[in-house]
């Protein structure tokens, strides 16, 4: 999830790419129910169902470490940071534009429903509740990730953090991160607060959380090299305190499982931290397994693999395979089909042109640059 240029800077650090990896099958597992098996299967035990929601603190805060790291690097070699942010913003808004379409009218299990409806009525009826959602709800779909946006509410958040970035950039405020880190935390636990107390609909604490990863990581991105014992302490600390925050919350102050589940963990920002850090230290790691090769189609599998989840799900369904297991086995087959998918859209040169230029430009080009631009290799 980088620019091109940022991407020939990873291409040499195989542990971020390999971590990249893990985190998004991190999220996959996470989406196809392993933290509800889970629960079922302990009967149900709180430390259990806990840990698996710490699961989200090891998969999309590394992104937006990881994109604040590069950012701060870019602009360590002298790039402009409007020209940084513009490599994000262009692909990052024609992806969600697209997707987002995909997910208006696509509806889940929508194999099953087109058999049993047609074609037309199960996108379309699926289509007109979705297009009254978006026209009722607003911004405050993407701010929640609800139905049809869902995961794709991390593509405006990670532009509004790299916005940030670029104007702490310009204005030249590295000096104050230390003091914005702090406060973002502590406005997101306002906002945390605030809304389960007065029960406000504009819950704005996952853009505000994305600012604060993007935040650290830029932090780090002119930080000496890390130990292993520094990232290793960071995990381990890390997940020990967000075990107990969530212990505090479920005993003393009988929070909902759900206000559980959405808390911004300050010890889930330490292991989140952590695992970036361990990267760092080891650079290494991965170089010899598939995974720095499999990472080219991260941000792809991302947006791709709640679709091949709504797929799928009729089909493994009938495979009767239930518990942990289960989320597993389906988790894998759902990130195949999406790296599949992802690297097949690679292949088509419209779907080249929208990310790599805004179509736009692509129009107003003469027909000989336009051919000269399709001719073009594919942008990692």
């Amino acid at each position: 999830m980088s620019t091109e240029e940022d991407d020939k800077v990873t291409t040499r650090i195989p542990s971020i790419e390999s971590f990249r990896v893990l985190a998004i099958f991190a999220v996959i597992v996470l989406h196809t129910g392993l933290v509800s098996s889970l629960s079922r299967s302990a009967d149900r035990n709180f430390l259990v169902v806990l840990t698996g929601y710490l699961v989200w603190w090891v998969a999309v805060p590394y992104f937006f470490i990881t994109a604040g790291y590069f950012f701060r690097q870019s602009v360590l070699k002298g790039r402009n940071p409007l020209t940084i942010l513009r490599g994000y913003v262009s692909p990052l808004t024609w992806i969600l534009v697209v997707w987002l379409g995909i997910y208006i009218v696509v509806p889940p299990s929508w194999p099953a429903e087109v058999f049993h409806h047609g074609l037309a009525q199960t996108f379309g009826s699926t289509g007109l509740k979705n297009i009254h959602l978006l026209l009722t709800q607003h911004i405050t779909l993407f701010l929640e990730g609800h139905r049809p946006v869902w995961h794709l509410w991390f593509l405006p958040a990670l532009m509004v953090g790299m916005a940030t970035l670029a104007m702490i950039a310009i204005f030249q405020l590295e000096k104050y991160l230390v003091p914005l880190i702090l406060s973002l935390y502590v406005l997101a636990l306002i906002d945390e607060i605030s809304a389960g107390y007065f029960h406000y609909t504009l819950h704005v604490v996952t853009w505000v959380g994305a600012v604060l990863l993007t935040t650290i990581g830029y932090w780090v991105g002119d930080r000496e090299q890390p130990t292993v014992g520094m990232a290793c302490g960071l995990i381990m600390g890390g997940c020990a305190f967000a075990l107990l925050e969530g212990t505090i919350m479920h005993t003393m102050t009988h929070s909902s499982s759900q206000a559980i589940q959405d808390h911004i963990y300050l010890g889930g920002v330490a292991l989140g931290l952590g695992i970036f850090l361990l990267a760092l230290a080891k650079p290494e790691l991965g170089r010899s397994t598939p995974f720095p090769f499999l990472a080219r189609f991260t941000l792809g599998v991302y947006v791709s693999h709640i679709f091949v989840i709504y797929t799928l799900s009729p089909i493994f369904g009938k495979l009767h395979i239930g518990g942990p297991l289960g989320s597993v086995v389906f988790a894998v087959l759902v990130y195949a089909f999406s790296a599949l998918l992802t690297f097949a859209l690679a292949k088509v040169h419209i779907t080249r042109c929208l990310v790599a230029k805004p179509t736009w430009k692509i129009f107003l080009l003469p027909v000989r640059s336009y051919r000269w631009l399709w001719k073009q290799p594919a942008t990692p």
